[in-house]
């Protein structure tokens, strides 16, 4: 026995109610593809609905962005570095400074000890004891005779002292007769009394036998 199959015609509310059905589902279709910035309210995306590490360079403006922690610690290091630079610069200088301020007292120090060595000027070796010289001039006179004498520096010295006495000849020994001195002093420079250039003696022999009258004369350098 052969079977039928009777398909009903779908009634109008049906239809209507699939049209409707089909038209919403193609109308979230659209809106999802073609989704743009200007749908979406600010602020209203969280972030968990972005997928991990899908955004870079190109969709993050870098020179927004703040430093993290450790960049930020870096320049602070760096900062602290280049004080700590500075503080070692002028410590440097200062260090130098005072070299420069001590080698300058010390020579200063080292010239007023160089001066403190010198008198008016000149040197120590222009006062030292081997640079005097005693100059002596005698004469012999007879018995009864009266003689002058003067025993004189050189041109390059002058002369700082002096004396005479008659001494008895062949020896060293002054006289213990009757001689006299008539006059014993220094004879000035030319034109002045300021260098004494010799000294001179006069005297007479009265002790009844020869007897030698002798001047003497302390001489320096000219610039001691």
């Amino acid at each position: 026995m052969r079977s039928i199959v009777s398909i009903r015609r779908p009634s109008a509310s049906m239809i209507v109610a699939l049209v409707a059905l089909f038209a919403a589902l193609g109308g979230t279709g659209y809106a999802a593809a073609t989704l743009s910035g200007r749908e979406i309210q600010k602020r209203s995306i969280p972030a968990n609905r972005v997928v991990n590490n899908a955004l870079g360079g190109g969709q993050i403006n870098e020179s927004k962005l703040g430093p993290v922690p450790v960049a930020q610690q870096a320049l602070s290091a760096q900062t602290a570095a280049s004080a700590t630079h500075a503080a070692q610069a002028d410590t440097a200088d200062t260090a130098t400074n005072a070299t420069n301020a001590t080698n300058a007292t010390n020579a200063t120090n080292a010239a007023n000890a160089q001066n403190a060595e010198q008198l008016q000027g000149r040197t120590a070796s222009a006062f030292l004891a081997n640079s005097v010289r005693v100059r002596v001039v005698g004469v012999t006179v007879r018995a009864g005779a009266s003689e002058a004498v003067a025993a004189s520096c050189a041109g390059t010295e002058k002369g700082i002292g002096g004396g005479a006495a008659w001494i008895i000849p062949g020896t060293e020994s002054p006289t213990e007769l009757d001689a006299q001195l008539n006059s014993s002093l220094p004879v000035p420079a030319t034109g002045g009394t300021d260098n004494m250039t010799a000294w001179r003696a006069v005297g007479i022999n009265r002790t009844g036998l020869d007897r030698v009258l002798r001047a003497y004369v302390v001489c320096v350098p000219r610039t001691a």
